[in-house]
């Protein structure tokens, strides 16, 4: 109701000009070039703040009438201002643990480099304890061919457990395949594969699925390092000016970490937490556990945490050398043994989830594996005729032409990937495709969402992404629509567009301040804006300068995640 007062006496403010407010503002921001993202008023000069709400957006004269003996008034000296980001993918929990506690291999790009890492890493510590690394490519090994013989030269005594870049596959020295029990007459799980070389041999690798034989073997972290590793994201995030973030896999750890921040008064993100079903590689659990778990999801829902959203792995990843995403074959037909959830029981799924309001987003990589997402998601609109629910295909890379008007027909959101080119390049899959199709999305009327699937992406810095999404040749995009994709579209796909992703009177006061005016610089200089303020709430998380989010020490060996 307040809220509703202040923009009747500031309509009237603005109609008669001597109109006393009833109500001041907390804080007043001046002298701005304010980008909304509202069609109706697309800049504007100043914003008043009461409590954690916008209560007034618009000119500066206007807005000095919300100033009051308390009010905080903040010069933005012509700084663009404009909403919150909403980051569409990100891996809370899984990046503070890696870019903190993690032995990290990033920095490392050949086996030497790898194996003195490691001994860093391991010294001190008993020579049966796991030790556990990333993340590593194909191309830090002789002949690009990833062998545990590499590893078991250094550790013949020492489970060593290797993450590949994208999570989805490990390679595992021979002390650790004994631990877990794995050897040449092993059959390959469901879905993943346990890699032998010509000779039949065990390499060491794990591809897919096939990790949880060894991951569940992995000691979990102590509950003080999660909960740390989750204070160190969320302030990252404010650093780069991220105000909400799908957690796009949010585990049992995850949810209760969450939980204990949102308590403590301590999270500073409004987080869409993803249940995981479908894959308890990364769940870490059984499919009836993982089930249980979104069935008593209102149990892990806060202020800040809403769980009604669940995340599934249709295929696998789209990169060498395992190449696990599933494609449309030469006569037109999904390469179904890549699929990692048969389509029936997806069907089921999906029409489950949907029925209880359940958000679904699903890992597409390969056109093959959007085709069967799709179907699910027309199988649960036939089911559920009465459904409003808009469920979302992750990554979105590769979609056919038959394929792109059914976002639209369907109601269902794209969520794009620009942050991973600097790992990938423009096209994916063998043989390489064009990947990422923004105009022609967009020109087929898909509502689009970004994404950086941070800790695959080094930072959740999504502005390199949005100066290649202005810079795609044929399909390069306008930076009004681009916006739209880092803002208000990321609050409808997670179902907060009345309260957050543009600026308007009413909504959450999410705003971050720019040390360059997007619209006024060139292209090429847009990777380089940096975030100078961030405002949740109508509170600064973070300031330039101010060391709320401490940097990541690449020689950091204080523990495996």
């Amino acid at each position: 109701m307040r809220y509703l007062i202040a923009r009747v006496f500031s309509i009237l403010l603005v109609g008669f000009g001597s109109i006393v407010v009833a109500e001041t503002a907390d804080s007043v921001y001046l002298h701005g070039r304010i980008y909304t993202v509202n069609e109706a008023q697309p800049w504007a000069e100043a914003l008043a703040i009461r409590g954690d709400r916008l209560i007034f957006v618009g000119g500066n004269e206007a807005a000095k009438a919300f100033i009051g003996a308390a009010t905080g008034v903040m010069e933005l000296q012509g700084r663009m201002v404009m909403p919150g980001i909403h980051d569409a993918h990100s891996h809370l929990l899984w990046a503070g643990l890696h870019l903190n506690y993690g032995c990290r291999l990033q920095e490392q790009e050949t086996i030497d480099g790898i194996i003195s890492k490691l001994k860093q890493c391991a010294a001190g510590k008993d020579k049966s304890e796991w030790l556990l690394a990333g993340l590593i490519k194909h191309t830090f090994f002789p002949e690009n061919k990833p062998n545990r013989s590499w590893l078991d030269r250094a550790f013949p005594d020492t489970p060593v457990y290797l993450r590949e870049m994208t999570f989805h596959h490990a390679l595992l020295n021979t002390k650790a395949l004994e631990v877990a029990g794995i050897d040449k007459n092993t059959p390959s799980p469901p879905g993943g594969e346990i890699i032998k070389d010509v000779n039949g041999e065990l390499t060491g690798e794990l591809v897919e699925s096939a990790t949880i034989l060894a991951s569940r073997f992995l000691p979990r972290d102590p509950v003080e390092r999660q909960l740390d590793a989750l204070r160190w994201s969320v302030a990252v995030n404010n650093q780069y000016g991220i105000t909400s973030v799908q957690d796009a896999a949010s585990n049992l750890e995850s949810l209760q970490g969450l939980d204990t921040l949102d308590k403590n008064n301590e999270l500073t993100l409004q987080v869409a937490a993803h249940f995981i079903w479908g894959n308890p590689g990364f769940g870490g659990r059984s499919n009836d556990d993982l089930l249980a778990l979104i069935d008593d999801r209102a149990k892990y829902q806060s202020r800040h945490v809403r769980t009604d959203y669940v995340k599934m792995w249709i295929d696998g990843s789209p990169t060498p050398p395992y190449f696990t995403q599933a494609d449309i074959d030469d006569r037109g037909q999904v390469e179904l043994s890549r699929i990692l959830i048969a389509p029936d029981k997806l069907n089921e799924m999906v029409t489950r989830f949907d029925q209880a309001g359940i958000k679904v987003k699903m890992h597409v990589a390969g056109a093959g594996a959007a085709r069967v997402a799709l179907d699910a998601i027309e199988f649960a609109r036939k089911e559920n005729p009465r459904s409003t629910v808009r469920h979302e295909l992750g990554h979105t890379n590769l979609i056919t032409p038959q394929d792109k008007p059914r976002f639209k027909q369907l109601n269902v959101i794209g969520e794009m990937s620009p942050s991973v080119w600097h790992l990938y390049g423009r096209t994916l899959g063998d043989p390489p495709q064009p990947a990422w199709e923004f105009k022609t999305l967009l020109d087929h009327g898909v509502l689009m969402t970004v994404g950086t699937d941070w800790v695959v992406t080094p930072t959740p810095n999504l502005f390199p992404g949005l100066k290649g999404m202005l810079l795609r040749e044929d399909e390069s995009i306008d930076l009004a629509s681009a916006l739209r994709m880092l803002t208000i579209n990321g609050a409808i796909a997670v179902g907060w567009e009345k309260t957050q992703g543009s600026l308007e009177q009413g909504k959450v006061a999410n705003f971050i301040v720019l040390d360059r005016n997007l619209f006024e610089i060139p292209v090429a200089e847009v990777s380089e804006t940096r975030v100078l303020k961030t405002i949740f709430e109508g509170k600064v998380v973070y300031e330039a300068g101010g060391g709320i989010a401490r940097q990541p020490d690449s020689q950091q060996t204080r523990g495996a995640p």
